[in-house]
């Protein structure tokens, strides 16, 4: 795979490089325009005109996908452990701070939505209480929990931990009760 890439490094820069020197040329009046238009008009410049297109079009799907690599890597979470560094995906700390929010705290409905800050990470948490929580009770004690869990168990500093309760809905017992009272009048 790696002899691939060189491969590809090489013809990409001979490619670039061949085209950037002929535009210069071109430009300055050293190549004649009217003599490569002329051998572009046929077969053989057809072809030529259609493998460059071809070529050029595969090196920006290469950079296309270096980019969407360097965009992946840095939504990555990083910690400089003893033996080196630590990488954590943004699923596998959302997937570690649900666990906590159904576990620990006893949500179960609920988005979690990561953001990368210079100091660590920022975490909010949208979720939907039932009535006999209090807001905020159930606020602060995600924020505590979140904080002081996530740092200490993925190594991941928690710069801020922001809750929305995006609404508050009877419990199931007590939709049900209502739903047969409704039918019986």
């Amino acid at each position: 795979m790696r002899q691939l890439r060189v491969l590809g490094f090489g013809v990409a820069m001979i490619l670039t490089a061949g085209l950037s020197i002929a535009m210069i040329l071109a430009g300055a009046g050293v190549l004649s325009l009217s003599s490569v238009w002329g051998f572009l008009d046929t077969v053989s410049g057809s072809i030529l005109v259609i493998l460059v297109g071809s070529a050029l079009l595969l090196v920006a799907v290469y950079f296309l996908i270096q980019l969407a690599n360097e965009r992946l890597n840095a939504a990555w979470f990083h910690h400089e452990g003893d033996g080196g560094r630590i990488d954590l995906s943004p699923i596998a700390v959302k997937e570690f701070i649900a666990g906590i929010l159904r576990e620990e705290i006893g949500l179960d409905r609920f988005r979690i939505l990561l953001r990368h800050q210079a100091n660590g990470v920022g975490i909010t948490v949208r979720t939907t209480l039932r009535l006999d929580q209090h807001v905020t009770e159930v606020g602060e004690r995600i924020q505590r929990e979140l904080a002081e869990h996530v740092a200490d168990r993925t190594g991941v500093d928690v710069s801020d931990v922001t809750v929305l309760v995006r609404s508050i809905r009877a419990s199931e017992s007590g939709i049900k009760e209502t739903s047969r009272d409704e039918t019986n009048s």
